[in-house]
């Protein structure tokens, strides 16, 4: 889906129910940046098919916007390529964690004879973990040729979250800062990082983005921005006053 004249948005790519992910997609006359890459190898393909249909002469570069496997997954399939992957030093996930990421799809297998023939790891075919290789905090940018972009912080959902934004054509790419239509998940965190993620609604307020691609759920155009910060404020909210997240979910 094209949101700018410079951007795009894979989104509905497979992830555990009722999730399904986005990445992005920024093109410049040199080079395309890839935002996440999906949860998995087949994901990362899709998003390799956009990123080269779009401007194929285009050296491709990768950033991930969070350390969770949703957004990371397809590391392997473009560091096959030769393609430098750029992310939070922070981001450094290992084999073990991996393991239960799959155990945790394997649960979530309604059909018993699904379940017992370890059908997830047709979803997770070829996949392993990759992190990212080279760093990529706030206040970096990237030129793609007459285009660019800069790394903003957007902690809250995770203490390293980071987002891009195309101050030009005034689009962010925010990850799971805001998520529509879901309730955002903040299990990972604690009523001191939901008031971090406060912080970071407020920043995406001042920045004033005409289009915003969350991590899950549609993209968000003009005014609709504005309700769904303040959907996902809400929640924050309701969670500090109560001390508990309103769902038992990790990602």
């Amino acid at each position: 889906m094209k949101v700018s004249e410079s951007c795009y948005m894979v989104s509905g790519l497979g992830f555990i129910p009722p999730w399904v992910v986005n990445a992005g997609i920024i093109a410049g006359r040199e080079k395309t940046l890839i935002i996440d890459t999906g949860a998995n190898t087949l994901g990362a393909q899709t998003i390799f098919g956009y990123a080269t249909a779009f401007k194929p002469d285009n050296q491709l570069i990768v950033f991930n916007c969070e350390p969770h496997f949703d957004h990371i997954g397809g590391n392997g399939f473009f560091k096959s390529k030769g393609i430098e992957l750029y992310g939070h030093p922070g981001i450094q996930r290992v084999e073990d964690e991996f393991y239960w990421e799959k155990y945790e799809f394997n649960m979530a297998i309604t059909d018993p004879h699904r379940k017992e023939a370890k059908e997830e790891l047709a979803f997770f075919l070829e996949t392993g973990v990759v992190n990212p290789d080279q760093p990529a905090v706030a206040g970096d940018s990237f030129d793609l040729g007459g285009v660019e972009v800069e790394i903003v912080a957007l902690p809250g959902h995770t203490p390293i979250n980071q987002g891009v934004y195309h101050p030009a054509e005034k689009v962010l790419f925010c990850a799971d800062c805001i998520v529509t239509d879901y309730l955002p998940n903040l299990e990972v965190g604690d009523p001191e990082l939901w008031q971090t993620w406060l912080q970071s609604l407020d920043k995406i307020e001042a920045l004033a983005p005409a289009v915003v691609v969350p991590g899950h759920g549609r993209a968000m155009f003009g005014d609709e921005i504005n309700v769904e910060i303040n959907r996902v404020r809400e929640v924050l909210n309701k969670a500090i006053e109560t001390g508990k997240a309103p769902t038992g979910i990790n990602n």
